[in-house]
């Protein structure tokens, strides 16, 4: 059991209050201001640090973060269970690459332009009404690299479309875009990735779903995910979820020992669904409509898990937070880098959720300058 509980909260905390220490004892002072940045996983641990241990930092960065594990398990599980229904047959996943190319082609020649910019990055995926019956359908059950069968399109379809327990939504599903980057579906979603399939997994959502149910859910190592059907998914994983997650909405001690944290995600993630964090955070916002003043949430359109992806990603986070922090700058607008060949391609604005960077039309769509914020309810 500690070692359940160091995995899921204890072991950053403590690493922080000897690292403290130490560092009073070296320098005969304790330090003036603490960080921690973090992502996916460093993500919800930084979630986890605000929500349980607010005292431990003054400034928090939450990238993608991996914070509610029940329920991300729940989601890996009914994709795998779409994507590869027979368990014997894993390097021959339901969905194809060829599937994938078609995807993302029709999703972008249907809802790249809605922003004002053919650029391959949907802007904000929610603004996607996306017509499922323009893609091309097979004849028959046999699939081929031209069109999409039934089974492949009722895979995809619960992909985007996330999961319900009793007509609750446990966990949404995966916006619109990035389905064919490289990072992107093939090696989180449908596979086969060489990657993890060295390691007896098809998919990296094959792997981290099946052993979270595995090993933190049911501590059942025979466990199989074919034949599980969520029906008391919130009993299951109650004990689990106790000590994993980090999905509390109330930040109430963060604000009063004055923390400031910022929370980053990629809209094309698809390893943990952008739509989760915003979630999260009207949630927070409910609770708190104070909450921007001390803590703020960035989507970055494009992006993949962590970096990836056809949009900008570059920034230094660590200046941002300690600016806001230190000299009280709380960040208003944050410009996203993209370089190739160590020149800069790319630059765009991001602004603070629930606001939106939006083309004006006036000048090149590359320069962070010739966009303006707008409001989105999405």
């Amino acid at each position: 059991m500690e070692r359940q509980v160091n995995f899921g909260h204890l072991a950053v905390h403590r690493t922080t209050t000897v690292t403290k220490e130490i560092t009073r004892q070296y320098y005969c002072s304790t330090p003036e201001y603490s960080y921690f940045t973090g992502c996916s996983r460093g993500g919800g641990q930084a979630m986890m640090e605000a929500q349980r241990y607010p005292n431990d930092f003054d400034g928090i960065v939450s990238g993608a973060p991996a914070f509610d594990w029940p329920g991300l398990g729940a989601e890996f599980i009914q994709n795998i269970q779409a994507v590869f229904p027979d368990p014997s047959k894993l390097d021959q996943p339901v969905v194809t690459l060829s599937n994938l190319e078609l995807l993302q082609n029709e999703v972008l020649l249907q809802c790249d332009a809605i922003d004002g910019v053919k650029d391959h990055i949907l802007n904000n995926p929610r603004d996607c009404d996306f017509d499922f019956s323009q893609l091309p359908k097979c004849e028959g059950i046999t699939a081929k690299d031209s069109c999409f069968t039934t089974s492949q399109l009722k895979a995809i379809k619960a992909i985007y479309a996330g999961i319900k327990s009793q007509q609750e939504e446990i966990y949404p599903g995966f916006p619109y875009g990035g389905e064919y980057e490289p990072g992107g579906w093939q090696s989180w979603i449908v596979g086969p990735f060489d990657e993890t399939m060295q390691l007896g997994f098809p998919s990296l959502q094959f792997g981290f779903g099946t052993e979270i149910f595995k090993y933190l859910v049911f501590q059942e190592p025979a466990w199989n995910y074919r034949t599980y059907d969520f029906t008391d998914l919130q009993i299951d994983t109650q004990y689990a979820a106790s000590y994993l997650n980090a999905t509390s909405t109330n930040y109430i001690e963060f604000k009063q020992s004055e923390g400031k944290m910022i929370i980053w995600h990629g809209w094309n993630d698809p390893a943990i669904s952008a739509l989760s964090t915003k979630d999260h955070y009207n949630a927070a916002k409910i609770k708190d409509p104070s909450l921007e003043n001390y803590i703020r949430l960035f989507l970055l359109p494009g992006v993949l898990h962590c970096g990836g992806g056809q949009g900008p990603v570059e920034v230094d986070w660590l200046d941002v937070i300690r600016a806001w922090v230190e000299k009280g700058e709380a960040p208003e607008k944050i410009i996203v880098t993209k370089t190739k060949d160590e020149k800069v391609t790319m630059t765009r604005p991001v602004f603070p959720y629930p606001e939106q960077a939006v083309y004006d039309g006036t000048d090149d769509p590359n320069n962070e300058k010739n966009f303006k914020p707008k409001r989105t309810d999405k």
